[in-house]
């Protein structure tokens, strides 16, 4: 395997794995406030589970940045490309932005969102204040995407034919 190819997967692997951490420490950090409501409302089941699944959304973001550098590549479409190992160092480093933003927003979006479950223990008309709260850390992940998009598909396009 040429060096190019596989630091064009250690992209893949940037993007997914961190996204992929970020949101299961996320939905760890929340899932562990909302067992312990539902041990006690188990009828409040529906919005727990709505401030639960926030975080997972980072793990989507660095998915689909991975299957965009497969694609980029080659490697999920006409075949393998040909190119420069600076390129290939390139790829691994436009995964940055989106693997550790989406790390970061992801636990940060799990603490937030495990407050959101204390405030529908005490609140539950205040859920919708709980949501947006945690929302506000999904827009740091979607600005880690849209600068790795920029890298891979204006700045890295050229050098993939």
């Amino acid at each position: 395997m040429d060096l190019s190819i596989a630091l064009a997967l250690s992209a893949v692997g940037v993007s997914v794995g961190l996204g992929a951490i970020g949101s299961s420490l996320g939905i760890g950090a929340v899932g562990q406030v909302s067992a312990g409501l539902l041990s006690r409302e188990p009828k409040k089941f529906a919005q727990a589970l709505i401030l639960s699944a926030l975080p997972s959304t980072q793990a989507l973001y660095g998915l689909l940045y991975g299957f965009l550098i497969l694609i980029q590549v080659g490697i999920l479409g006409e075949g393998v490309k040909t190119f420069d190992t600076s390129v290939g160092w390139a790829l691994l480093f436009s995964a940055l932005p989106v693997g550790l933003a989406c790390l970061g927003s992801g636990i940060g979006q799990g603490q937030i969102a495990a407050g959101g479950v204390k405030i529908l223990a005490e609140k539950p008309e205040n859920l919708t204040q709980a949501i947006v709260l945690a929302a506000l850390a999904e827009s740091f992940a979607v600005f880690g995407l849209v600068v790795s998009l920029l890298i891979l598909l204006i700045g890295l396009s050229p050098y993939l034919g």
